[in-house]
């Protein structure tokens, strides 16, 4: 049996915005309210509980028996999964310092991890912050800083990679300007404004687990942008780092309505192209002194070369079709794992999405696709006592592009990607776009 429902997370940016019949603070992409005036807008920005929203729409995330709503502002909100109520609101800020967070939380064996921008007498850090993996909030530490390189830009950072030994941060071009930031909130500008594109080298950072001191060699790439990582695992004497890649962020300003609605039927080819990724391996080769050949992993096109002080990584393309959301098997997190899962739209612009099955040792591949579909992130469910990596389901949630008021469960198997069954309901209001879904099994019957 399948049950639908469906609640507004009850922050307070939303609480505020009811109240007022408005919007009452600026997000990522809508600026403040312009009966704010400069002066009043400024005063908030001293204080991220005004300055930031905490709507919390990106993803849902377990931490013990808890359920939290995040987004990338230093917010968590607890939800009660059996009717959707909020039940505590959490302020990483005025706990742990994070002006910003990961809303992609990584489950290791001794405790969850997330990473966010702090604020040091040098400048702007990248603080990894560690919760006890039974949920307890007010227990979190931050093992780790890592100092951003521009001063007055750090990184924008939706996602960090941990292996058994080492925690991966990608310190990407785009960035956040304080000082655009700054210029944006005098003149009513959304957050997104103040993002920089820095035209200079990936800086990959590798922080040892044992010490969560940064390793002294100093890793770069040909410059991109990202989002989600796939999977980070070691191999010998190399880490292994899979993530979908693209050649700049116009991706993000190409996801405002008004393009969005200009772009409908149009379809221009620079448009097209911005929504297209590359899934990219990238080996990172460890204890490289006095090695003149740095990547002895076999199987591997990546290369690693000198570069004065640097170590230049050459990446490895897996497949030709651009995707997003990658997810694998959890059992294969900081493993070795041969499949991968994942969404996207149709590479030509139309009306479609599909959800692909990646074997990355052989290349071959299974996929989904179907018209007027779109797909949150898949989620890999395992059959119980599955003995193979691809023994399982795959969960979406799904909308339909031309009836917004249609949403569906989709399940297919994850070997093949042949449809299982799916549970449709239509709705008495629109149903929002998805982005990462959640996964709770029921215990007990």
């Amino acid at each position: 049996m399948v049950k639908y429902s469906s609640r507004f997370v009850r922050s307070k940016t939303y609480e505020q915005n009811q109240a007022a019949g408005t919007i009452t603070r600026a997000e990522f992409g809508t600026p403040a309210p312009a009966s704010k005036g400069m002066f009043s807008r400024l005063l908030d920005a001293m204080d991220p509980e005004k300055m930031f929203s905490d709507n919390a729409l990106v993803s849902v995330i377990g931490i013990g028996e808890h359920h939290f709503a995040m987004c990338e502002t230093p917010f968590m909100l607890q939800i009660n999964p059996d009717n959707l109520d909020t039940k505590e609101r959490i302020n990483v800020n005025k706990r742990y310092g994070l002006m910003t967070q990961s809303p992609h939380p990584i489950v290791a064996s001794d405790g969850v991890y997330t990473v966010g921008q702090g604020v040091g007498v040098t400048g702007p850090k990248y603080n990894i912050l560690r919760f006890p993996l039974d949920g307890n909030l007010k227990e979190g530490k931050i093992v780790a800083s890592v100092p951003a390189r521009w001063r007055l830009s750090p990184a924008y950072m939706h996602s960090m990679a941990m292996t058994e030994n080492y925690a991966v941060l990608i310190e990407q071009p785009l960035a956040v300007s304080l000082s655009e930031l700054l210029s944006d909130i005098v003149s009513n500008a959304p957050f997104i404004a103040g993002l920089k594109w820095h035209n200079e080298p990936v800086l990959i950072h590798i922080v040892d687990r044992k010490t969560w001191k940064q390793v002294k060699t100093r890793y770069v790439a040909d410059p991109f942008f990202f989002m989600h990582i796939a999977n980070a695992y070691e191999d010998g004497e190399h880490i292994v780092l899979d993530v979908p890649t693209y050649k700049d962020s116009s991706i993000l300003h190409n996801m405002f309505i008004n393009t969005l609605r200009e772009q409908r039927g149009k379809n221009t080819q620079d448009y097209v192209d911005s929504f297209k990724s590359t899934l990219h391996r990238f080996v990172i080769p460890l204890n490289t002194k006095g090695k003149d050949k740095l990547i002895t992993l076999p199987g591997t096109s990546c290369t690693a070369s000198w570069s004065g002080n640097e170590i230049l990584l050459q990446r490895e393309k897996l497949t030709q079709i651009p995707l997003e959301n990658p997810c694998i098997n959890p059992k294969k997190r900081a493993l070795k794992h041969q499949y991968l899962w994942a969404m996207g739209p149709d590479p030509n612009g139309g009306d479609s999405g599909f959800v692909m099955k990646l074997d990355i040792a052989s290349g071959e591949k299974f996929m989904f696709m179907e018209d007027n579909i779109y797909c949150a992130a898949p989620e890999f469910v395992a059959k119980p006592e599955a003995t193979n990596e691809d023994d399982g389901v795959i969960l979406l949630q799904c909308i339909n592009s031309q009836d917004e008021n249609k949403a569906y469960l989709l399940v297919l198997n994850a070997s093949d990607m042949t449809e299982i069954c799916r549970a449709s309901v239509t709705t008495a209001s629109a149903v929002p776009m998805p982005l990462h879904g959640h996964y709770i099994p029921v215990t007990g019957q």
